[in-house]
């Protein structure tokens, strides 16, 4: 009895800070209740049934925004984007400004290729309610990325503006929330593709801070530095992102990077054959994305390499 009212004092104290009305109390209460019952069903990925669920739920609640909004969510996943579409609609034309809706239909849309602009313009809306959400812009850079990366978009002039616009809003979502590591991965790709090196090198490093363990940023930081000539940096990191697949036993691609990196290892060598040295020591980058347990690597590299030409 004591726990329970324990449960019951914390419960209204946590109402009293979010500041929920007793509306809303009654729409989370009416939500949670419907979740717990197709939990299962979710967890098991039987749409129809969580389906079932909650259209029962719908019936019991009709006003439940909640329910309508996971409802349209499990319509898509049971690939029924017809009802998904018209669900969100339905949605924003009673709460217009309903973000949850805007996203979920945006989602939608975008995944049909024939539909970019319009997810751009339903984006647009959401932006205009929601200025500052760090997810929001960073979905809106998602979105141009994915058009410039569209196979058959094969304007160089529109690729470019497509991979600006994404970079642009890559930024302002970082601007809001600096810990995103695939904002920072992304805004890196953006960089790499419009041959901007440097601030896609710091946004590959950005990334590899938050996450030490990607093994994409690792070795597209890698291949970004050998472009501005930091072979022996680039060399480590590339080499990282080899040991990290190794760990993960993840053989058949650690083994495809590793001729990459074997690439690179050939040119340090032949660099010093040639009495020429690469870059040392990219200042523009935080040294905390620079693995300092592969520090002594570097002028290990040219060394292994000659020792393999000379065998």
């Amino acid at each position: 009895m004591f726990k329970r009212a324990l449960g019951f004092l914390f419960f209204l104290t946590i109402v009293a800070v979010v500041g929920l009305n007793f509306k809303q109390i009654l729409a989370f209460g009416q939500a949670h209740e419907i979740r717990q019952s197709a939990q299962k069903a979710v967890e098991a990925q039987n749409w129809e049934k969580a389906i079932q669920l909650y259209e029962a739920g719908l019936k019991r609640y009709p006003e439940n925004i909640d329910i309508k909004l996971r409802l349209a969510w499990l319509y898509r996943k049971n690939q029924q984007p017809e009802k998904s579409e018209s669900s969100y609609r339905a949605i924003l034309k009673r709460e217009p400004d309903n973000k949850a809706a805007m996203l979920g239909l945006a989602s939608l849309l975008e995944a049909s290729p024939a539909r970019i602009n319009e997810a751009i313009v339903q984006l647009r809306k959401a932006l205009k309610a929601h200025p500052h959400d760090a997810r929001l812009l960073n979905q809106v850079g998602n979105l141009y990325k994915s058009a410039a990366e569209n196979p058959a978009e094969s304007r160089p002039g529109t690729k470019k503006w497509l991979y600006e616009q994404s970079r642009y809003y890559y930024k302002m979502s970082l601007k809001q929330n600096p810990r995103q590591f695939q904002t920072q991965f992304n805004l890196g790709v953006a960089n790499q593709n419009l041959e901007d090196l440097q601030p896609s090198a710091q946004a590959y490093c950005q990334a590899i801070i938050l996450n030490p363990n990607s093994y994409e940023a690792h070795y597209n930081l890698g291949l970004v530095l050998s472009s501005l000539d930091y072979l022996d940096e680039a060399y480590r990191q590339m080499n990282r992102s080899v040991k990290i697949l190794t760990e993960k036993d993840d053989i058949e691609t650690a083994q495809k990077l590793a001729l990459k990196v074997q690439t690179i290892k050939n040119r340090v060598f032949n660099s010093n054959k040639q009495g020429l040295s690469s870059r040392q020591n990219p200042e523009f980058l935080d040294k905390a994305c620079l693995s300092p347990e592969m520090s002594g690597e570097n002028s290990e590299a040219a060394k292994q390499t000659e020792a393999s030409q000379t065998e």
